[in-house]
């Protein structure tokens, strides 16, 4: 892992994109390990877990990440677009609830459950962008016609799923893995048939954790195992990219509930 500090680390950013972008306005922002470019304020902390995963890839990610950021202030021409026209990309997204709590006045957002949040994004070809609040009532929609467009897009996206699994000593399954990389795996914890094609194999109530929005682990709720699991996902919590929780859940008949043992 690399012993770039996360002072260098900005630096290093900022020449970055003074060299690829040389019109943009980039400098340190106020808040904690941020910068703010062409006046937006974004974190860098998923741009430095990349690079310590892959330091060789540093200038890629980071003009990526500066294209994101452009096209996002600027506009597209998606944000002009009917509901009509774009329904079919609108999508759910599971973030940390203080993630959600951070942006709640620019993006639209609702609280799922303890930690967690629901916003929702508008999928592209390789850009994932948070819908404004302002789309609601440009569009005459509420919050829940909107959820539940966005989730119906979530439940075809997911109908061909393919999972890892693993097994026990006896030959039982007790780890069901998805991890499609398509950005919406952690929020596939939203998927109202989850329980229900999980129960057998898992058990009823299972447990769920989602690091990072890149996975979903589910798994058998025994203490044995939840007591296996829990440290590997506390460290991909802390060194993976876009984390989400380190929490445990319990998916249940009934919908998600937190695990507080």
């Amino acid at each position: 892992m690399s012993d770039v500090t996360r002072e260098q680390f900005s630096q290093q950013v900022i020449q970055i994109v003074r060299a690829r972008f040389p019109l943009v306005k980039i400098a340190r922002a106020e808040q904690s390990f941020s910068l703010r470019l062409n006046g937006r304020t974004a974190s860098l902390e998923n741009l430095y877990r990349m690079y310590q995963l892959a330091p060789d890839q540093l200038r890629h990610h980071v003009e990526r990440w500066a294209v994101e950021l452009l096209r996002d202030s600027e506009g597209t021409p998606d944000r002009f677009a009917t509901f009509e026209e774009i329904k079919d990309r609108l999508m759910p997204m599971v973030v940390a609830s203080e993630l959600a709590e951070l942006r709640k006045s620019n993006i639209i957002t609702q609280s799922l459950i303890e930690g967690l949040s629901v916003t929702y994004v508008l999928d592209g070809d390789r850009t994932i962008a948070y819908l404004p609040n302002e789309v609601l009532q440009k569009w005459s929609i509420s919050m829940e016609q909107l959820h539940e467009v966005c989730l119906q897009n979530l439940v075809s996206r997911s109908q061909t799923l393919q999972a890892h699994t693993a097994q026990d000593e006896n030959g039982a399954v007790n780890l069901i893995l998805f991890q499609t990389l398509d950005g919406f795996d952690a929020t596939r914890l939203l998927l109202p048939s989850l329980h229900a094609a999980l129960r057998e194999p898992l058990g009823s109530p299972f447990a769920a954790a989602i690091p990072n929005r890149d996975i979903l682990l589910c798994f058998k709720s025994d203490t044995e195992t939840i007591g296996r699991l829990r440290s590997q996902v506390q460290q991909d919590y802390r060194t993976m990219p876009h984390q989400v929780t380190d929490r445990i859940f319990l998916v249940t008949p009934d919908g998600i509930a937190p695990y507080n043992n």
